[in-house]
């Protein structure tokens, strides 16, 4: 089950934090917004590494590398699981799931997959809004009920 995805800009200020449910305390959030700053620290290492990878091989292999922006599974802890995401922009993603319910212990990686390339193209269709500014956070009505539409449906 998932429990909140963000979206981070290129600077790692948050655009857009939300979560599933209509717990709007400020532990839940404060909780969120921890998850998700701890995931930028590994998210940055793995751009880092994938980074100098392909610039030292100039393989097709590498290439196709390049193409996929899905990053996997980052890290997880006791309680939750935290995958990223980064678009060619440097637009990061991140979706944190619960590993302790028992449908969020048996997700599969195809359907993480799909629920980030979603929130990508749902992302895309947001800041395609003539009235939104380049870099400031998110906070259409529409794109935070598409978003939790998304994960209760999907993840």
């Amino acid at each position: 089950m998932a429990v909140c995805v963000a979206v981070i800009g290129k600077d790692n200020s948050p655009l857009y934090i939300g979560g599933v449910g209509n717990d709007t305390s400020t532990d839940n959030e404060l909780s969120r917004q921890w998850l998700v700053h701890t995931a930028l620290d590994a998210l940055e290492e793995r751009l880092a590494t994938s980074n100098t990878n392909t610039a030292n091989s100039v393989s097709n292999s590498s290439r196709t590398d390049l193409r996929d922006l899905y990053l996997g599974m980052l890290y997880s802890t006791d309680s939750h699981k935290i995958y990223g995401y980064v678009t060619n922009t440097r637009i990061k993603l991140v979706l944190v799931t619960s590993s302790t319910s028992p449908s969020g212990s048996n997700i599969r990686d195809a359907e993480v997959r799909t629920a980030l390339r979603r929130l990508h193209a749902l992302y895309a269709d947001a800041i395609c809004n003539p009235f939104h500014l380049p870099g400031d956070q998110i906070k259409s009505m529409k794109f935070d009920k598409q978003v939790k539409n998304l994960l209760l449906n999907n993840v």
